[in-house]
């Protein structure tokens, strides 16, 4: 089963309270990396990604992740050396941070809602997607519908580890109804299945796996908890 699991930023004055313990989690090359954010929010997002996700493995696995950062593959999707049967990705944004735990290749995304991009769905969505967003009543749909349509994509590209060096347009998705969605006009969607989750309002948030059983929804962890 394909699981989703996000936390929410902490206040800056307690998250510089809880980041030695959040350090003293991850290897020396992401300590160096977070000291490296000029904004605090980037770093906490960055941080927070890799121990959620740490905390998972370690928790899905029964062992600790050796300390030595995650391999990546071609196109920078970041893997656990050695944990064979457990996959997982990593987003973040505004205020979340989530991470897909499956037993196969997985992309998760989230996207904070904000004013759809003028010419964005246009360039970079095909045809049939690009009429969904034109037939919106108002611009409140409108985003609506481009941003659940952009996290299923990216969350597509990010299972099958290409990032956007495989373009957004040479695959749809295609509303079945009822919140349901698949991927079309493309070979390589062939056995990927999607999902979305509701998180919280403005936000939007899609799965991707290579398996169509997912959880029903998201589980919210506090950030102290993964130093326990």
């Amino acid at each position: 089963m394909t699981e989703v699991f996000a936390v929410s930023l902490l206040e800056e004055s307690t998250f510089e309270e809880l980041k030695p313990a959040f350090l003293k989690l991850v290897p020396e090359a992401t300590r160096l990396k977070i000291a490296s954010f000029a904004r605090n929010n980037d770093a906490q997002r960055s941080l927070l990604g890799e121990v959620l996700a740490r905390h998972l493995l370690t928790r899905a696995s029964g062992a600790v992740l050796p300390a030595y950062p995650f391999t990546t593959g071609e196109k920078g999707k970041p893997g656990p050396e050695g944990y064979k049967g457990i996959h997982f990705n990593i987003s973040h944004s505004g205020k979340w941070v989530v991470v897909a735990l499956s037993p196969i290749s997985v992309g998760v995304d989230v996207e904070k809602m904000r004013k759809v991009p003028d010419g964005v769905a246009h360039r970079f969505f095909s045809d049939a997607e690009n009429i969904m967003i034109q037939n919106a009543v108002n611009e409140a749909e409108k985003a609506e519908i481009f941003f659940t349509l952009w996290t299923l994509k990216e969350s597509f590209l990010k299972a099958i580890g290409k990032g956007l060096t495989k373009s957004l347009n040479s695959f749809t998705v295609v509303n079945t109804g009822l919140q349901q969605f698949r991927l079309t006009q493309d070979p390589e969607a062939e056995g990927y299945y999607l999902k979305t989750f509701e998180l919280c309002e403005g936000y939007k948030l899609a799965a991707c796996a290579a398996l169509d059983l997912f959880s029903d929804k998201v589980k919210i962890l506090k950030a102290h908890e993964l130093t326990e």
